[in-house]
């Protein structure tokens, strides 16, 4: 029996956040440990389908679906938007305006949600409110996921850093990986590559150490999930079983 696939959601009510960077980073994170990883290009500015056009043969394969575009008359959206048969891991690149329907379809189809924020005022502040929409959000607060924010482009030791880290650690949201300013997340974006796939350059090698953070606290999300689905489906077992025996009892007391 397959694993179910794992859907990743990297989403902000802010654009310029770094979206794209996050999702493409991520997908050839896990395709370079082997991962059969598709990545769902939602943003109508197609940046994460131009990213993979610019993406050498050699190098580990992502599948990216350009969800973002309208099926021609001859295709069902289903069949447009499939996903490659021995997917396991999807990352969905959202798009800053999801409202309404739109987040609400985002959030049906996501198992963990990342949430890039920048380290100024106004990325700060839209960040926070766009946090509270989510964790208010009537599908969210039906079947809640994890939530995870990413502090992106920083400089460390400054005080937009440490701003932006004061109001996180005010949050009940934790920050599960730290990505600096560095103009190496530029080059890679430019040649479709990610980080991890330039093992050669001394600043790429510097950042890889908190993707595999973030995948190690992703997979550690995906796994407690699954447990507490487990649990879950036991505690609701427990009476259907309770009363079942009880209906045999009865039964067996009726035929003596």
């Amino acid at each position: 029996m397959n694993s179910p696939i794992r859907r990743i959601l990297v989403v902000n009510g802010k654009g310029g956040c770094g979206k794209t960077t996050i999702a493409t980073n991520l997908a050839v994170a896990y395709a370079c440990q082997g991962t059969h990883v598709a990545l769902l290009d939602n943003d109508p500015q197609a940046s994460s389908t131009h990213w993979a056009s610019l993406r050498d043969t050699s190098l580990p394969t992502v599948e990216v679906v350009a969800k973002h575009e309208r099926p021609n008359m001859y295709q069902t959206q289903t069949f447009h938007h499939r996903l490659p048969q021995d997917t396991e891991v999807v990352i969905v690149d959202g798009h800053s305006n999801a409202r309404g329907r739109d987040l609400e379809s985002l959030l049906r189809q996501t198992d963990v949600i990342l949430v890039p924020m920048l380290p100024s005022s106004i990325d700060i502040r839209a960040g926070g409110h766009f946090i509270t929409e989510l964790l208010t959000h009537r599908i969210y607060r039906a079947a809640p996921r994890p939530v995870g924010v990413i502090a992106n482009r920083i400089q460390p030791n400054t005080e937009t850093h440490d701003k932006l880290m004061h109001f996180l650690g005010c949050l009940d949201v934790p920050v599960v990986a730290q990505f600096r300013d560095s103009p190496v997340y530029t080059d890679a974006a430019e040649s479709g590559m990610g980080v991890v796939d330039m093992r050669e350059v001394r600043a790429a090698r510097k950042e890889t150490a908190q993707w595999k953070r973030l995948i190690t606290w992703i997979d550690a999300q995906s796994v407690e999930q699954a447990g507490t689905t487990v649990a879950t489906l036991r505690m609701k077992m427990k009476p259907r079983a309770a009363k079942r025996k009880q209906g045999e009892n009865s039964s067996t007391a009726a035929e003596q």
